[in-house]
């Protein structure tokens, strides 16, 4: 059995867009978020592999060296890029570009943000690193540290839902999500949005 723990990064520059550019750090709360939801009981993970980003990476790093865990950074688990949107604040994108902002979520293969990052090259981006880690993991339990959209693609990838329903998924600041793989069988959802 091959377990994957996804664990979304906490807060970071509140308030703001953040894709794969504007790499802001954890917030104060956000580090008390990611400390919490593991709450430091000892884990069950092989290895861990994170985004390279901020929000990201300083938790990886923290959580391997304090477990003595195998750490890997990976490109491919980058958050969506959200081009010209990236650093503004939501009040003023959806204020502003509320329309176009809404077309997108319903569907970001046809309407990407203003020099925003394709989504087909996301998706696809999303799915190599994904492939690789069910290898590098085979018969073992890792955990990623990654962000909202990154883990939207990998449910999409697992339970086959359109992209049309992806931001019908809510995924919470340092949410868990546990995705079990037997042998040749599909992967399999056992819970989001949860905890250690």
């Amino acid at each position: 059995m091959t377990t994957i723990d996804l664990l979304r990064h906490g807060e970071a520059a509140p308030g703001l867009c953040l894709g794969a550019a504007f790499d802001a750090p954890l917030t104060e709360r956000g580090w008390s978020q990611m400390r919490n939801v593991l709450a430091w009981a000892p884990p069950p993970w092989q290895g861990v592999v994170s985004s390279p980003l901020l929000r990201c990476a300083a938790f990886a790093e923290e959580l391997s060296e304090f477990h003595g865990l195998a750490l890997k950074f990976d490109e491919r688990l980058r958050e969506l890029g959200f081009g010209a949107w990236e650093g503004r604040s939501w009040s003023d994108l959806y204020g502003q570009e509320g329309g176009q902002l809404f077309e997108f979520q319903r569907s970001p293969s046809f309407n990407p943000a203003p020099g925003g990052e394709d989504y087909h090259a996301f998706e696809a981006r999303v799915a190599d690193a994904w492939q690789d880690l069910l290898e590098t993991a085979k018969g073992g339990h890792w955990l990623v540290v990654t962000h909202a959209g990154v883990l939207r693609t990998i449910l999409r990838l697992v339970l086959g839902f359109p992209e049309e329903r992806l931001f019908s998924l809510h995924v919470p600041y340092a949410g868990m999500t546990r995705i079990e793989q037997k042998d040749d069988y599909p992967s399999r959802l056992v819970f989001h949005g949860g905890r250690l």
